[in-house]
This record gives C-alpha cells, structure tokens and sequence, in this order.
C-alpha cells in the first residue's frame, strides 16, 4: 500500500509542473478572441454522459462541477483523478480546408473525507485553451500593393483549487470551491506589405491574469424507491475582477534594419469572469442506472474586458445524457462495464464580426473497472469519444468539425482504514 501511494504522490508532483506549461489542447482561428475557447468542466467519466455533472452524485468519483458533491465522499477513501485529451479537427471556408491534431494532459484532482459527511478536495484545471496560427492577404487602395498579415496565438488560463463540502441535513448538501486563476495569453499579428519598398510591423500582445475565483453548490437528495434516487442540483458564481499585467511590443522593420521597436507594459484595464446559474438533476438506480440533465447560463454581455463591456455575448448550455450498467456483480467483465452515451448544445459567448457561432456535440464512453486485491473494483479507466460541430451564423466565418478522444484514471483507495493485528 505504501508503494502505491509512493508511486501517486510522485506522478501528482511530475505532472503538476507539465500541466503549467502545456496547456494548449485547440488549433482554432476562434481562440483568436475574447480568452479562447472555453475548456470542459466535466471530467471524462462524465464527458461521457454529455458532461452531466450539476445533479450528479457519486461516491465513486470525482465532479468539479458542483462543490456540493464532495460530502458524497466514503469514510476512509481517497480518489485521485487525472485525465488526457487527444481531438482532430477539420476546419474550411469557403475557399480552403485544413486538418489538425492537438492533444494535451488536461486535469489532476484528489478528493478525501475531512470528517463525518465532511469532504475535501483540491486539483488543477484549465479555464481557456489559446491556440492558433493562420494568414490573409489584404489588397490595398493603391493599385498593385497588398499586405500579408499572419496571425498566431498560445496560452490559455488555468486554476488550482481547494473545495470544502457538508451534509446539512438529511438529503442536503452545500460546498464552495475556492479557486487561484492564472495564465498567459499571447497573440502575435505579423503585417508585411509593399508600400514605398517592403516593410513588415509585427505586434505582440500578452496578457498575464492572477486572482481569485469562487463558486457556490447546492444538492438536494431523495429517495423514491428501494435503491433508487432523485439528486436536484445548483450552482452560482460571482461575477469577479482579476488581476492582469498586459504587454505589449511593436517592431516595425524593412528589409535592411528594425526602424522602431516599442514595449509597454500596463496593469490598469479592468478584466472580469461572468456570473454563472447552473442547474440539473439525476435519476439513479443503484449500481443500474444514471440519467441526467443541466442547464448553464452566463452572463458574458456583463463582464469588463479591457474595460469595455458588451465584448461577449451572454452563453447558455444544454446537457442531457446517462449510464448502463449491464450487471455490476456478474462475472462477466461486459457485464460490468459502465457505458455512457449523451448530447450537448451550447452557443459561443466571443462575439466575432458582431455574431457567434452554435456548437453541437455527441458523446459516448465507457467506465472500466480495474481489479485489485479485495476485488471490490472501485478504481476505473474512463474513456470517452465525442464528436463536435461549430457552425457560424455567419456563412463568411470557419466551419470547423472534430473528434475526440480522452482517457482519465479514477484511483479510488481505503487509505484511512486502521488495521487490526492479528
């Protein structure tokens, strides 16, 4: 036992610095915009099921959706959960088409029992992935001259947190999860035009985020039949200003020599993250059975973004999905499997040439039970499949398709367990 927790405590802390530095898990000319793309807050046992999280309550693992869920905990177990990410995606306009690959370790996270219907947990999880590189030729008014501009993007922001959550009452949780924001968000834009003899400009912005983040659950919990239960569940966040040092350089160059070479740095534009309602349910069959549903509003039109508001449109998001367990006491290993299937809609908060896109996804996945020496298979290899589509109102704007693949470890341990001797 010693050994395995040995062999954990030291991936958690190779695995902390790696996911600092690589957080980009998109190739999206869309990141170009507001703070990128927006990451999953399901984790991939429950991406899924559609990404269900807000009414979801299991003991058998770990959801960062809502910080009511961690009282769920057993006494005497620790969980720890980490989870890979790989997508293709195809992306064309009207003229052009072109494939990419991405992949990226997106999330760690621990949950334990502080006390009796007390729980605990703490991880790490990205916020927004920025990742981009594209070019256009623009023609001029001067008969004959143009400019290229290449555009490229990187970074994203990410969080560490720490989660406290209590049974009140019979049936009723609450939880808060208190959350350290922090990240560096890069776009660089590259003109070269042939006005006069050719010239290039090329800028660089960064923009570097620290602050706090808070987030509120609530799940209310009943019975409605011999093992079977109903979960109702809700969510909010403040709308909270961050701390942000934004840099900026201006290099303009001809073919010979850098003519001009300009850096500023500023830590006085006003940047926000939205209010947010999340609600949603579960209906559970022990060991059978789990459907569910979730509803998610944000207040983006609100926020300040360098200063400004009305830079983002508000967002709402649907999730509906569920598992089958065929035969969780059986001998057959089919028999055990966790399958998962759902649905997702949601539309973009960037506002791009004053409109936004739809994205529609399907999910499946499958919950593997892994053996151990008690053969009580509480720990899981967790898979899922999902493929997406983001369709532009605009018909100028880029269509983009993709899949994707994730894998995640559930490792779910009595380590608290006094042993007698014998």
């Amino acid at each position: 036992m010693h050994t395995i927790k040995s062999i954990f405590l030291g991936v958690i802390l190779l695995i902390i610095p790696v996911m600092a530095f690589t957080q980009n898990s998109t190739n999206s000319p869309y990141t170009r915009y507001g703070y990128g793309t927006l990451a999953d807050k399901a984790f991939i046992s429950q991406r899924g099921m559609g990404g269900i999280g807000y009414g979801l309550r299991n003991s058998q693992l770990i959801n960062p959706m809502n910080p009511a869920t961690y009282s769920a905990v057993d006494s005497m177990t620790f969980m720890f959960d980490f989870g890979i990410t790989g997508q293709v995606s195809w992306l064309k306009d009207g003229l052009n088409k072109e494939r990419k690959a991405n992949g990226n370790l997106e999330y760690i996270a621990m949950q334990f029992p502080l006390a009796k219907k007390l729980g605990f947990g703490a991880g790490f999880e990205p916020i927004s992935y920025v990742g981009y590189q594209y070019g256009d030729t623009a023609h001029l008014q001067v008969e004959g001259e143009y400019a290229q501009h290449v555009y490229g993007g990187s970074g994203g922001l990410s969080k560490v947190y720490g989660v406290l959550s209590y049974e009140l009452f019979n049936h009723i949780s609450l939880g808060v999860k208190l959350s350290y924001l922090f990240g560096d968000i890069t776009h660089d834009r590259e003109t070269t035009n042939t006005i006069a003899g050719s010239y290039s400009v090329s800028e660089t912005s960064l923009l570097r985020a620290y602050g706090f983040l808070y987030d509120f659950g609530l799940q209310y919990h009943f019975p409605v039949g011999k093992f079977k239960s109903v979960t109702f569940g809700a969510i909010y966040s403040p709308k909270t200003a961050y701390g942000t040092t934004v840099m900026t350089n201006i290099i303009r160059s001809d073919q010979y020599s850098i003519m001009d070479n300009v850096s500023t740095v500023s830590k006085d534009s006003v940047f926000e993250m939205p209010e947010t309602y999340g609600f949603g349910f579960t209906y559970n069959q022990l060991g059978k059975v789990t459907v569910g549903a979730d509803i998610l509003y944000q207040k983006w039109a609100d926020v300040k973004y360098y200063d400004e508001k009305n830079a983002f449109n508000n967002r709402l998001k649907f999730n509906v999905g569920g598992e089958l367990i065929p035969n969780r006491t059986g001998a057959n290993l089919l028999g055990k499997l966790h399958y998962r299937a759902g649905l997702y809609y949601t539309d973009s908060y960037l506002k791009v040439k004053n409109s936004n896109y739809n994205e529609y996804g399907i999910n499946f996945g499958l919950g593997i039970p892994m053996p151990d020496r008690r053969a009580n298979q509480r720990s899981y290899l967790n898979i899922a499949f999902e493929y997406s589509q983001i369709k532009p109102k605009l018909n100028t704007l880029v269509y983009e398709n993709y899949f994707k693949i994730s894998f995640s470890y559930t490792f779910n341990e009595s380590w608290f367990l006094k042993r007698k001797v014998q």
